[in-house]
């Protein structure tokens, strides 16, 4: 009775201490407080309690260790399953796993010691510095998840040194005898390593050619300096021919097919709801180094929804989020593959439980805003799970609209007189004073453009009212995000939809194995800066590069030739050409470059506009005038105290400055749109709260 108090006092104070969830992407000991609590044979045991997701965060930091690189693996393993017909105990286990340093516990040195079981062992002629040598290293941890706390993992480690059974240094940059020998470095390369050897190869590098740019770059820092300095041909060439045996279709059956997948694939997978009688099909794919993407540029900016792709050619629809880096491209941090019929209850679960793992990741990670491109999207279930504000944005109609006047218009005059008016019908839309008679006006001024005409009343004017509807009730995304937007959705469809075989294209699991590797593998390699050395990367496929909006950036004023209600932009790549834009500085002007004929945002008009703000001679965009008319709507409120509204004021003045300090970091053509605009939209902002 008195050794059961015991054990009951001692599980009390375990399950007593707070669960700590350092937010960071990977965790190390150092990261954690550690207490300590009597164990078992009078000893007191270094413990601490982590969430359960975060185990392989945990681990992955403890590899990570600076004075002592190395790799952890699972020594031993015990499952139970989670039902069970009997009372679970306060210490019932449900999953006990022990992790040990890939250095030990066998000893494989001269004079080592190997376990009984290992008596197998074969030596090798060269005892030490092998990348699987065993040299007998004690560290090791224990975690047990428990069945009183499921989520949460015990953590104990009580052997943190890496040291032998002599307590004498290892393996490392402490152990003497490691020195020029491979033990000296981690028995594995980096994580970051495998994912550009991995992405190199997806995209169709040569084995030689990335092992002859990565023995350049050994040979330029000056030698070997860490692990991953010591790539072997083999081992990429190893994952070369894994890639190249791999298989997508793993059942005749496509939807077996998916589940078998998905069976395999568990940390790449977020959500999965399979085909019932009450729900539809959806998978929600996330990859490790999308969810770091994710905490990385998502916290305190901006996400945003590609909520249709491949609606006329693959089976099934793609939904992308992304999120965007520092020049402002759009990079895929989850996609969601299901029919186009999804409601709005499944919106929200999808959101929650991707909400979930990214907070489990990062509890400080929080959304400053959620851009949509489609109305009829579940604005209530974003706005309760992420908490943030929700804009719309415009790119989508913009392009169909702009495509089509290319298509169906003959001349270059009355693609701008149409594209202008529509583009002062959604301007005064944004400002509350649009209707959809707005549109009737329209239709009857361009009544002769017959082809045009047929096409808006068959296909747009039908949906105008959610449309009307959003753009009143939401703010305005700005244009630098729709460029951002449309790049992206061009780079996605250059990159997946090249199939010789179209009939490859109505089936999921050809479209999930692609995108959760070669497309990852192709957004992983624009983030990385050696890209540039791979001939391959020149290639149309990889279509990377500056968004048209910051391309417009790196176009100098000089280049600007302004002929009556036409601007003239001079090629930067051929300066014998120059690019005619009708409708200079409004957001709905026309160009004739091969960029614009395709319906898209390029980068003259983009240049035209901010030369034309800069200038005062164009109009300040309709997101910059929603901001200036919330603020005033802000200070037209009558306050409970004068402190609210001097806090308000304030408020607005230190937005103003960070956003002028952003826009000034950048070169002499980067603020033509950014703090001159601020400036002078400020000012017009005061001189209107004097009216209040």
């Amino acid at each position: 009775m008195l050794f059961l108090r015991i054990q009951m006092a001692r599980w009390d104070e375990i399950l007593s201490l707070p669960v700590q969830n350092p937010p960071t992407l990977e965790i190390s000991a150092s990261d954690l407080v550690w207490s300590k609590v009597e164990g078992y044979r009078d000893n007191m045991d270094r413990l601490a309690l982590i969430p359960f997701a975060r185990v392989d965060d945990f681990v992955r930091g403890e590899s990570n260790n600076k004075d002592c690189p190395t790799r952890f693996h699972v020594e031993a393993r015990r499952r139970r399953s989670p039902k069970m017909s009997c009372k679970p105990k306060v210490d019932g286990i449900l999953e006990y796993i022990l992790y040990w340093c890939s250095f030990g516990p066998d000893d494989h040195r001269q004079g080592g010691v190997v376990r009984p079981s290992r008596n197998t062992y074969v030596p090798k002629k060269k005892s030490a510095g092998r990348p699987n040598t065993k040299r007998g290293c004690t560290c090791r941890f224990i975690v047990k998840r428990l069945i009183a706390e499921p989520s949460v993992a015990l953590v104990i480690y009580n052997q943190d040194k890496h040291v032998d059974k002599n307590g004498l240094p290892c393996h490392g940059p402490q152990d003497k005898k490691a020195i020029g020998t491979r033990a000296m470095y981690a028995p594995f390369i980096s994580e970051d390593l495998r994912l550009r050897v991995m992405s190199l190869l997806h995209v169709g590098i040569p084995v030689e050619t990335i092992m002859q740019r990565h023995n350049e770059l050994v040979e330029k820092q000056g030698g070997v300096s860490n692990r991953d300095d010591l790539l072997t041909h083999r081992y990429v060439r190893i994952q070369e021919r894994n890639i190249r045996r791999a298989i997508c279709e793993l059942d005749e059956d496509d939807d077996v097919s998916v589940s078998l997948w998905v069976e395999t694939h568990q940390n790449h997978v977020f959500f999965y709801e399979d085909f019932s009688d009450n729900e539809p099909f959806l998978l929600g794919i996330q990859t490790e180094w999308q969810l770091q993407q994710m905490i990385r540029f998502g916290n305190g900016r901006l996400l945003a929804l590609d909520s249709r792709f491949g609606t006329n050619k693959l089976k099934y629809p793609i939904q992308s989020l992304v999120v965007f880096n520092s020049d402002n491209k759009a990079i895929p941090v989850a996609w969601i593959i299901s029919p186009s019929f999804l409601t709005s209850g499944e919106t929200h679960r999808w959101m929650r439980a991707l909400f979930n793992r990214v907070r489990t990741k990062d509890p400080t990670w929080k959304l400053a805003g959620f851009i949509i491109d489609d109305p009829l999207l579940d604005i209530n279930a974003i706005r309760e799970v992420f908490q943030c504000s929700v804009l719309i944005c415009f790119w989508r109609v913009r392009h169909a609209w702009h495509k089509n006047l290319m298509k169906r218009c003959t001349t270059m005059e009355t693609r701008a007189k149409l594209s202008k008016a529509l583009g002062e019908i959604v301007k005064n839309i944004c400002k509350g004073c649009g209707t959809v008679e707005s549109f009737d006006k329209f239709m009857e001024d361009f009544i002769n453009c017959t082809n045009f005409m047929d096409y808006f009343k068959a296909v747009w004017y039908p949906r105008m009212g959610s449309w009307i509807t959003a753009l009143k009730t939401l703010p305005l995304a700005s244009q630098e995000s729709s460029a951002a937007l449309e790049f992206y959705h061009h780079q996605l469809k250059i990159r997946l939809l090249n199939e010789n075989d179209s009939n490859v294209y109505q089936r999921a699991d050809w479209l999930i194995n692609k995108l959760d590797t070669k497309i990852q593998a192709y957004f992983w390699l624009d983030e990385y800066e050696g890209k540039d050395g791979f001939s391959r990367y020149w290639k149309d496929e990889w279509a990377s590069g500056l968004t048209t909006w910051r391309k417009s950036r790196t176009i100098p004023n000089t280049d600007i030739v302004t002929e009556g209600e036409r601007v003239k932009v001079a090629d930067q790549d051929d300066r014998g050409l120059t690019h005619v834009v009708w409708n200079p500085g409004s957001e709905y002007a026309i160009c004739s470059c091969d960029w614009g004929a395709k319906g898209n945002l390029c980068e003259h008009v983009c240049k035209v506009i901010q030369y034309f703000r800069e200038k005062g001679l164009g109009p300040p965009s309709v997101s910059l005038l929603q901001y200036n008319q919330g603020l005033i709507n802000m200070l037209k409120c009558p306050p409970a105290n004068s402190f609210i509204r001097d806090h308000a004021v304030s408020l607005a003045v230190w937005v103003n400055e960070q956003l002028s300090a952003q826009f000034g970091k950048s070169g002499q053509n980067d603020n033509l749109d950014g703090s001159d605009e601020m400036v002078s939209s400020c000012t017009r902002m005061e001189v209107d709260s004097e009216l209040c």
